[in-house]
């Protein structure tokens, strides 16, 4: 496949006004200015637009697409935990598969209008655990994308569903390959007893790594603290579950001593601003943590899933804490969003992503922009971050080298169907809640 007469942005130190890119079998093989030499191949053209690689959501809840104008009774949560119970808690318990498949449809569809090309998703469905891994990471790669879930293991829905979503963890690890990947997926300290941990230890005898919400509110450490005599992390660690390429999630409430555990660890850390400011948690230290060499993330948390969004939050959230404008910038950005996050699912995928470079996964998106000022590698971050993803226009996407979205409309899901089938579900779900 060529793509041709487009501006790349290659986030290989390079800014191209005008060339091409080959892929062959997935795989990026040659990238160049001017046009290409032969067009023997499956052709794109696209004057006037510019192709960078496909962004990675490196946190987030699939199944919260069907929260949207849900109706909450009594919602009056006086803090976290409370919100938890009074409306997320609801919500999981009553979904059911078709729901679990539904909602990954919706979310792939949703990213990629956004220039996501990989969701690492955070699950749970109590009431659906058996399969539920399997049809999120099918419904996905249907759609085009590239996904990684975990279901979510809790002491909050009994010993029967802790020790369910153990198996669905394990089971659906063994269905592993270039599209899909698993974690282990735990809620938060909070909701984990020392005997829960134990088992989880015991059974991931392949040391596959976690995907954990820690210290997303203050009473995550303080339950730490206060029941086992140690933070969350100390306490993870000494569990043995630390293993390479695990994902702690928020790590707003964490201090100095766990982000050397995360690092000591080959852990990373998956900020998400959007929903700590919306849920009234606090603020994560980004840059805090990026200054002491921690690998830190970008996710959404499920809010919504404009990656975008998220990155004008990330900026201008810093500003508002620190009360400094020079707090943060959109290079501190592009290293969060254009290097850790590609170093994640690069190493979890085994794929060399991120880069529109020779050898890499051929994953981008086109985006029509016309920039009002001169674009070069240098200022492209600012472009980034005040113009392009002020209204992000994605015309086409590849994930694979493969078209999953042409002229903005899903190659490869009926969006209007699905559309429907959603609103559908969604009134039937929310009876139940």
């Amino acid at each position: 496949m060529i793509v041709k007469d487009v501006s790349i942005f290659t986030n290989d130190g390079s800014f191209i006004e005008k060339g091409y890119l080959k892929t062959n079998n997935g795989i990026i093989e040659e990238v160049s200015e001017g046009s290409p030499g032969s067009t023997e191949e499956k052709v794109y053209s696209f004057p006037n637009k510019i192709l960078m690689p496909g962004l990675v959501n490196a946190h987030t809840h699939i199944y919260s697409t069907f929260s949207r104008g849900m109706p909450l009774k009594g919602f009056s949560p006086n803090a976290f935990t409370e919100l938890l119970e009074q409306m997320w808690w609801k919500l999981d318990r009553a979904l059911t598969m078709k729901g679990n498949k539904l909602s990954a449809y919706l979310a792939s569809i949703e990213s990629m209008k956004t220039g996501v090309t990989t969701l690492i998703d955070h699950h749970s469905s109590p009431n659906a655990v058996k399969g539920s891994l399997d049809m999120i990471a099918s419904a996905v790669n249907e759609a085009g994308l590239r996904c990684s879930t975990a279901f979510e293991i809790s002491d909050r829905n009994g010993k029967k569903v802790r020790d369910q979503s153990i198996d669905e963890n394990l089971r659906f690890a063994e269905t592993k390959n270039k599209f899909r990947v698993p974690y282990i997926g735990l809620h938060a300290s909070f909701t984990l007893s020392d005997e829960t941990l134990e088992l989880v230890s015991e059974a991931n005898k392949n040391r596959i790594p976690i995907h954990v919400h820690v210290a997303e509110g203050p009473e995550d450490e303080e339950n730490s603290i206060s029941l086992y005599g140690k933070r969350i992390v100390q306490r993870f660690n000494d569990a043995g579950l630390l293993t390479e390429n695990s994902l702690l999630v928020h790590c707003i409430h964490t201090d100095e001593k766990e982000d050397e555990i995360i690092r000591n660890n080959g852990c990373f850390v998956v900020v998400n601003p959007q929903s700590n400011m919306n849920n009234g948690v606090g603020y994560p230290d980004w840059k805090g943590k990026l200054s002491r060499g921690t690998r830190v993330c970008l996710g959404n948390d499920g809010f919504g899933f404009n990656l975008f969004t998220e990155s004008r939050f990330l900026i201008l959230g810093m500003h508002n804490e620190k009360k400094d404008p020079k707090a943060a910038d959109p290079l501190d950005l592009q290293k969060t969003l254009f290097d850790y996050n590609y170093q994640l699912t690069s190493k979890i995928f085994g794929l060399k992503m991120g880069k529109i470079k020779k050898g890499y996964a051929a994953d981008f998106a086109i985006y029509d922009y016309k920039p009002p000022t001169v674009l070069n590698n240098e200022n492209f971050p600012g472009h980034l971050f005040f113009g392009v993803g002020d209204n992000p226009k994605v015309t086409d996407v590849f994930v694979h080298g493969r078209p999953i979205m042409i002229s903005g409309k899903s190659v490869l899901i009926d969006e209007e169907r699905l559309f429907k089938e959603c609103r559908e579900y969604s009134a039937e779900l929310w009876k139940h809640l």
